[in-house]
């Protein structure tokens, strides 16, 4: 197997687990989080509030073993199969929410500010194809190195992740300015 595809898995391992580490943490950190996260699936997701409580404990239980599994070498290839499931499940959720134009903010990553759209449809279509990247490199045989530029690999993974985590806040500082109309500048 190449140094290559071994650093390309560090990477994707790393992704992967930060995105689910934050996603999940971001649902736990106290009562009030798992409720609002058990409110929104009510709500943007239309499931029953009976239906809705083990459904979130079950997403955050899912979102923490995936996590653990990027760092325990034995359980990669599982975590990522359960990464490249759990990420199908909310891109076609997004995109679902999205086409029946849900306006609550998503509460993927915690409090997010802006209903589900185009930036969180690429942000877990990214961390999707990262995830099935970094499961095919485990089918090859890829394994993650523990040199020096694996664990730079990982870093890069990690910021990467991040970015990806804050997506929609990055196009909403960086992305076009709406333009007031004639009447808004006058008024």
């Amino acid at each position: 197997m190449s140094q290559a595809a071994a650093y390309a898995l560090a990477g994707c391992q790393a992704v992967v687990g930060v995105a689910f580490v934050r996603a999940a943490a971001s649902k736990v950190t106290g009562r009030r989080s798992f409720g609002e996260f058990h409110r929104w699936l009510v709500m943007a997701v239309r499931l029953p509030p009976r239906a809705a409580r083990p459904v979130a404990a079950a997403v955050v239980a899912a979102e923490a073993a995936t996590a653990v599994a990027m760092v325990v070498p034995a359980a990669v290839g599982a975590g990522f199969a359960a990464g490249t499931l759990l990420l199908t499940v909310f891109t076609v959720a997004v995109a679902v929410m999205w086409r029946r134009r849900v306006r609550v903010p998503c509460r993927c990553f915690g409090a997010g500010r802006h209903p589900p759209g185009r930036t969180q449809l690429a942000r877990n279509t990214a961390l999707l194809l990262t995830a099935v990247t970094g499961g095919l490199l485990v089918l090859t045989g890829a394994r993650a190195p523990g040199d020096p530029a694996g664990v730079l690999a990982a870093i890069a993974g990690a910021a990467g992740a991040l970015l990806l985590i804050d997506l929609e806040e990055i196009v909403a500082v960086a992305g076009p300015r709406r333009r007031p109309d004639v009447r808004e500048a006058s008024a």
